[in-house]
């Protein structure tokens, strides 16, 4: 009797749980994306048909009463319309509060020609107030109304995969705003396949001078689609992208040195 009344409980505990989890809001769940999130940085090598072109990386950090994500890039890019490649660097920083919802967004690109910053923040959780630049070539202030919550193209990923299974089929349609084009937009992600990746996670020097891979791992990611611009990202548990790919670009997940050291010395 006591046997049948423990699994009784267990039961019961067990149907209360998934009511629960159930019945959430989608502010409940943001709030435990942010609680699941662990902060770390990666890094990428960039090629475009094939030829690496620069370095990125993106990270993610706590402070104690925001979340800090930053993305940055640095390699040979055409401006749209330009003839030669220039030397850019471009560094786009998002602030969230700790229960996951976007407090405001800086994007600084560097570059001889058509050099831009924005700056923008979220009022009243339903408006984002886009600054105009301060840099020749700007655009004027906007303003954009949208169902909330908002999120950056790599904040995006990680809401959708900490926020439920990572089941293929599964799809949620989010808000994001595209820097590219300066708008909200509603896209519908969705998983798409699953595979095992290995990944370089620390680098040496070889007999040439150049940073090699040292140690490698395996990292388990999931095919996302539904991203602007054609973008192709495979992403971890935690949304961070394992590898990507648009049009003739692509990223993959590296070693420090062997994205932003390697091109240096070539």
């Amino acid at each position: 009797m006591i046997a049948v009344a423990i699994v009784g409980l267990w039961a019961a505990g067990m149907v209360a749980m998934l009511r629960r989890n159930a019945n959430q809001s989608e502010a409940q769940q943001l709030a435990e994306v942010a609680l699941r999130l662990q902060p770390a940085t990666f890094y990428y090598t960039i090629e475009r048909d094939g030829q690496q072109i620069g370095a990125a990386s993106s990270a993610v950090d706590t402070t104690s009463n925001a979340l800090v994500s930053e993305e940055y890039f640095v390699g040979d890019y055409r401006v749209p319309g330009g003839k030669s490649l220039e030397r850019t660097s471009a560094r786009w920083q998002s602030r969230l509060t700790r229960v996951f919802r976007l407090m405001g967004l800086t994007i600084d690109v560097a570059r001889p020609t058509r050099p831009f910053s924005i700056k923008a923040s979220v009022e009243e959780d339903t408006t984002l107030i886009m600054a105009g630049t301060r840099k020749p070539g700007g655009h004027p202030a906007v303003r954009y109304t949208f169902s909330p919550p908002l999120f950056t193209p790599s904040i995006a990923p990680i809401a959708f995969m900490l926020g439920g299974p990572h089941k293929i089929g599964r799809k949620q349609t989010l808000t994001v705003f595209d820097p590219t084009t300066r708008a909200v937009i509603r896209r519908e992600l969705t998983i798409s396949a699953e595979s095992l990746f290995t990944v370089v996670d620390s680098a040496a020097l070889d007999n040439t001078g150049s940073w090699s891979p040292a140690h490698r791992d395996t990292v388990r990611a999931w095919r996302i689609e539904g991203a602007p611009h054609g973008l192709t990202a495979w992403v971890d548990a935690e949304g961070r992208v394992v590898t990507a790919s648009a049009g003739s670009f692509s990223a993959t997940r590296t070693a420090f040195e062997i994205a932003f050291k390697n091109p240096k010395d070539k």
